[in-house]
């Protein structure tokens, strides 16, 4: 709002601006209260149509304000810009002055209009809630409550959960050798956590003991049940408590519904009057006498006394139902004195949240996922729901239908029985079609059916994530969300509050963890190597629910939902190929989406995109447009536009009109230049282009105007006086990885300094590139001073240097000012003799001797004083004058390293090869064309590596077969050129191990432990072995197709 500030001071006086102020003020001081009133309501608003009503009313008119204060923003924003261009060009300020007196005045009836507005239905609301009863009265009042009898008529497809959790429990069933055999033959799935409990309970009971014994120091352990909210947790519970076998085998059963709240008073007071024992003196907590529990409100008296009673307390099992996140921080307090109750006890507990799973759970167990019912019972089950006492075998073609709809599911009893019911109604092929056609939240569900379930999840949101939530039901089903695009929409909509420190982006990913970690999204199956993720149908018709009158996905143009868009809808997709694309101007209310979206690829032309004079996202995501329509400039409000894979190949000549942008993604399209006006967009947050677009950016004067900008891959010093380094001076929210190019340019440390890296904290990572074509070519001194000036952030996590001719590497370059670096490359740094670190060179440097070095090392766990104790990666290339990295390259300096590259740097003499061994987590090694290498010293590995690659590196090759024992992890082995190599004895170091074996050029080997060892290798190149008789050369398999496989062989020199 500074630019309304700025606009205010200078076209009003003192009062009127203080009178605007305060309008101002009080609108958006009743914007949170109204957002507090819808969450308030949405508890009620199936209940009551009035509120539901009003609800949508009361929706559209917080819209409404929302759109003005976002429109007086933007205006005012606008003429800020404009006047200053005009100071700028020395012209008169008079047209400027008339404009922003005429705005101010008009924005002052507007602002008092929409705050009668929302006044009124503010005080309507209030009344109908005061009318229910309901004003008063917290959400965690009315949540429902669970017993411990069992609800459910008939539990369907459970016996084997039911088990393994029993055997969990401790009970014998005198069948563990059968159970696995059971529970497949019953086709339950078999997750993570029950494989883990299955393996555990095979053993006897003394053997579970002696494992509980060793892996948990409590006597009371925890069983927790996680998934999705209806998909039968508390059902299973009931199931597995009332069970004769866990009644025999438990002295005392205690069943608390613990619900949203974690209240751990009422918790322990439920669990204390379930254990038989004497009353205490309802007067006092510290005393002998009798009393009441409930009435003590010392928590620590009272879990003293509930202690105390434990001790006299037969085995017990204590069922916590319906945990939900809240419960973590007070976890430990209120699990203290039950963890050492009576020996063999155990808690079960139930919830959505796996962090509340892992968070219970005790050490000796997993948590046991609980998915949906496999299909073949779940039909079963659904079709007994659905044809009742009638033989489904007549109705054949209902069957089909059926089967159709029990797939959207997700297996859940719940949703089978609800339903089920409703095709019950009327076994007829035009009902069954009816309910196959609609949407779940248009069904009347009764009471703790798997919607409602679904909908607690919802409701129980933080205020500020249950926006986001419900803007994603304007996607259609199945929808991948990728994870940067979602959190910065979100973003650019405004629906992020501010957390401190954290940037926007990182708020709203907390968001979306927070959605994961309540199933409300999951991991997208199709896409297992990226961060994406999708919305069940289930989820998606529960958000639906609550979002009908603002989200809209329009599926073609005889939508049944297309007439609600006249009225309230904000977010909208268009999902269908129709010829009314180019009509939808004749539709009313264009102006008041927010989003929209073509889920299609088309390419006609629109020329109503001016009239979405509110539209905050567009996506156009794969158009097949050529061209925007100039039109689109004219979108005040547009904060996030996706042209993504699209054919547009321009951007509109008008585009820095555009002054709210905060996100323009054009990744992927056919977006060839990008004009020098987008410099003006001050507000981009994102700017994805593609190859050459993103080229004409890096070189582009006026960058350093774009200083909210977060990603900027490339930035290229040119030789122009009016763009220098400098340009990067303000770009301090830069975040991910950043290459400054043609380095070579700069002259001096002052002039490297301009660029201000050091206050760059997000970047993880700086690319360094000093020259595009690396040849041969003179020392230059003055490199040194540039590299000085290029210090960057402590935070820094990864460092690649290419093409430095200088000499020395920076006084920073060292592991006290590089404590986070995870990975450095050097490459063609052609005047790099010795270690890049000036502390590990060798010698007397920075005030410390080797000497005294290695004394330090001694008395210090065997790492450095100066040690880099993240680094995990190091690859060095084509460093022509690099001879000696003996203080370097050593487990002392390098404690965390996993890989170790050098590869082409032919003066390289002295590397610490026998030290190797004591590198414990080192994984990969490839020494490559370093043909004047020494070893006085045999090289020494670890057991832990997995990928050894070594290419014409002169002595190394010394330490073969010897340096190959004990390597038990072994996948890759690639030796080339390696002229001592006598033998590859493959059957003692592992061959079932090793997938992939490259050898080639090695003239004196002549054997490999026989053929018979080639057998269990995936990949094998054998060639140019002439010694070699043990098999026909040149001997070839390839066999390696998985994507692990893929990886060894892209590592091939």
């Amino acid at each position: 709002m500074e630019a309304l500030q700025w606009v205010y001071s200078a076209v009003t006086n003192f009062y009127d601006e203080s009178q605007l102020n305060n309008e101002l003020d009080r609108l958006r001081a009743t914007l949170p209260k109204a957002r507090l009133l819808i969450s308030r309501s949405q508890w009620d608003m199936f209940k009551n149509k009035q509120l539901a009503e009003l609800l949508s009313r009361l929706k559209d008119t917080i819209y409404d304000a929302e759109d003005l204060l976002r429109e007086l923003g933007d205006q005012a924003l606008r003429l800020k810009i404009e006047g200053a261009d005009r100071c700028r060009a020395g012209q008169l300020l008079s047209s400027f002055l008339n404009l922003g007196k005429n705005f101010v005045h008009g924005s002052k009836a507007r602002i008092k209009e929409a705050q009668d507005k929302l006044d009124k239905v503010v005080a309507e609301i209030e009344g109908v809630l005061n009318l229910m009863g309901l004003m008063s009265v917290k959400p965690s009042q009315i949540m429902p409550e669970t017993s411990s009898l069992i609800s459910a008529p008939e539990v369907v497809g459970r016996d084997g959960e039911r088990d393994v959790l029993i055997e969990m429990l401790g009970v014998t069933l005198g069948r563990e050798t059968q159970r696995d055999q059971v529970i497949q033959l019953l086709g339950v799935p078999l997750t993570r956590g029950r494989k883990r409990a299955a393996s555990q309970l095979s053993s006897s009971s003394s053997s579970r003991a002696a494992l509980a014994a060793t892996n948990c120091t409590d006597k009371v352990s925890v069983i927790s049940i996680v998934g999705i909210g209806g998909v039968g947790k508390t059902t299973l519970a009931q199931f597995i408590y009332n069970d004769p076998r866990v009644e025999h085998h438990f002295g005392v059963k205690i069943w608390v519904c613990v619900s949203d709240f974690f209240d751990k008073r009422r918790i322990t007071v439920e669990i204390f009057k379930s254990i038989p024992g004497e009353i205490f003196n309802p007067s006092s907590c510290t005393t002998g006498e009798i009393f009441n529990p409930s009435s003590c409100t010392n928590l620590d008296d009272l879990q003293v006394k509930l202690k105390k009673r434990l001790k006299s307390c037969p085995k017990f099992l204590l069922v916590l139902d319906d945990i939900w996140p809240n419960a973590n921080a007070d976890w430990e307090t209120f699990y203290a004195p039950l963890r050492k109750g009576p020996q063999g006890s155990m808690i079960l507990v139930t919830t959505r949240c796996p962090l509340v799973a892992t968070r219970v759970t005790t050490r000796n167990f997993e948590p046991v996922e609980l998915q949906g019912l496999p299909t073949d019972i779940f039909w079963d089950f659904f079709r007994r729901c659905a044809f009742g006492t009638n033989d489904p075998g007549s109705y054949p073609h209902l069957q089909d239908i059926g089967r159709s709809i029990s797939t959207r599911l997700c297996g859940s009893p719940l949703a089978a029985k609800t339903l089920g019911r409703l095709l019950n109604m009327s076994l007829t092929e035009q009902h069954w079609r009816t309910v196959q056609k609609s949407e779940l939240w248009e069904l009347r569900h009764e009471h703790n059916e798997i919607l409602p379930a679904l909908q607690l999840s919802y409701l129980y949101l933080p205020e500020e994530i249950k926006r986001c939530f419900l803007f994603c039901s304007m996607f259609p089903k199945d929808y991948s969300f990728q994870r940067d695009k979602i959190v910065g929409i979100w973003v650019a909509q405004g629906f992020v509050v501010p957390g401190g420190s954290l940037c926007p982006e990182d708020v709203a990913t907390t968001y979306l963890d927070e959605l994961r970690n309540r199933f409300l999204f999951q991991t997208d199956p199709k896409f297992p190597n990226e961060t994406r993720y999708v919305m069940h149908d289930l989820i998606h018709d529960m958000a639906v629910s609550f979002s009908t009158d603002e989200c809209l996905v329009m599926q073609g143009s005889r939508d049944q939902h297309k007439s609600r868009m006249q009225n309230t809808v904000r977010h909208m997709s268009i999902e269908a190929y129709c010829e009314s694309l180019t009509r939808m101007g004749d539709i009313q209310h264009l102006s008041k989406l927010h989003s929209l979206r073509f889920g299609i690829r088309f390419d006609a032309e629109i020329t109503w995109f001016s009239q979405l004079s509110n539209i905050i996202f567009l996506s156009l995501e794969g158009c097949y447009l050529g061209k925007l329509p100039e039109s689109i400039c004219e979108l005040s409000s547009l904060r996030y536009l996706d042209i993504s894979h699209s054919s547009v190949e321009e951007l509109p000549k008008k585009v820095k009109c555009l002054y709210g942008l905060q996100f323009l993604d054009a990744s992927h399209s056919k977006l060839r230049s990008i004009q020098q006006d987008v410099t003006k967009l001050i507000n981009l947050r994102q700017l994805a282009l593609p190859g050459e677009a993103s080229q004409a950016l890096s070189t582009m004067r006026g960058l350093g105007n774009l200083s909210c900008l977060q990603n900027l891959s490339v930035y290229t010093v040119v030789e122009d006086s009016n763009r220098g380094i400098g340009e990067l001076k303000f770009m301090n929210q830069l975040n991910g990885s950043l290459c400054i190019r043609s380095l070579a340019r700069l002259r001096s440390e002052e002039e490297a300094a301009k660029a201000r890296l050091v206050e760059k904290q997000y970047l993880k990572e700086l690319v360094l590139q000093w020259r595009e074509i690396f040849t041969n070519g003179f020392r230059c001194n003055s490199e040194n001073g540039v590299f000085e000036g290029l210090r960057p952030h402590s935070r820094i996590e990864c460092l690649k240097i290419h093409g430095f001719f200088g000499d020395t590497f920076p006084s920073w370059f060292k592991p006290e000012d590089l404590p986070t670096l995870r990975s450095l490359e050097l490459s063609d740094c052609g005047y790099l003799e010795s270690s890049p670190v000036p502390c590990f060179a060798g010698g007397s440097q920075a005030g410390f001797m080797v000497d005294d070095i290695t004394r330090h090392v001694s008395s210090s766990n065997g790492i450095a004083p100066f040690a880099f104790t993240h680094l995990t990666d190091l690859r060095v290339y084509r460093c022509s004058q690099l001879k000696n990295l003996e203080q370097f390259l050593t487990p002392e300096k390098l404690p965390s390293i996993k890989s170790i590259t050098l590869q082409e740097c032919r003066e390289l003499v002295s590397i610490p090869v026998h030290r190797f061994v004591r590198f414990e987590y080192l994984q990969d090694l490839k020494i490559c064309v370093c043909p004047k290498l020494e070893c006085p010293q045999k090289m020494v590995l670890p057991p832990s590596l997995q990928r050894l690659c070594i290419v014409r590196c002169n002595e190394l090759d010394m330490s073969f077969p010897a340096c190959l024992k004990n390597l038990t992890s072994l996948s890759f082995l690639q030796l080339v050129s390696c002229d001592n190599i006598k033998c590859i004895p493959l059957n003692s170091i592992g061959s079932k191990v090793l997938k992939c074996l490259v050898v080639s050029l090695c003239r004196e080997l002549s054997s490999i432990g026989g053929s018979q060892c080639l057998a269990s290798i995936q990949h094998v190149q054998l060639s140019c072995c002439h010694k070699l008789a043990e098999v026909q050369l040149p001997f070839e398999k390839k066999e390696l197709g998985t994507k692990e496989g893929k990886e060894l062989i892209k590592y091939l020199y």
